[in-house]
């Protein structure tokens, strides 16, 4: 049996109607009133708890979901958390990177410093 629920009315453009109706059909949706729980209820969810955070979507292809269900299996990691891990990695490469680069050139700029002749004239 159902929970009990309220009506709503809700004016949409006919665009986003049609939107709507496209997806009916699809995981389990047999009517507008599916869709619209559905996407209410994933939008719900995927709302972080705290005010400062954020949330980044992802989409993936058929073969990443697949890698995904089987990390999740064999070690009980979610796509969440891989997906976690993965964008620390590449902020913690970013950044090395940059420190890489600056150093580069720091060094490129005393080199060049260091072979300049100094001017007779010039006195510090």
């Amino acid at each position: 049996m159902s929970a009990p629920s309220s009506l709503v009315s809700l004016r949409i453009t006919d665009e986003e109607l049609a939107l709507l109706d496209a997806r009916i059909g699809i995981e389990g949706a047999r009517n507008r009133s599916d869709v619209i729980r559905m996407a209410i209820r994933d939008y719900l969810h995927e709302q972080p708890l705290l005010q400062d955070l954020d949330q980044v979507k992802v989409t993936i292809g058929r073969k990443m979901k697949l890698w995904l269900a089987q990390l999740y299996e064999t070690q009980g990691i979610t796509a969440q958390i891989a997906a976690q891990q993965g964008l620390q990695s590449f902020v913690r490469e970013m950044i090395e990177e940059d420190v890489r680069l600056s150093e580069a050139l720091a060094k490129s700029i005393d080199d060049s410093r260091n072979q300049t002749m100094a001017n007779k004239d010039f006195k510090q």
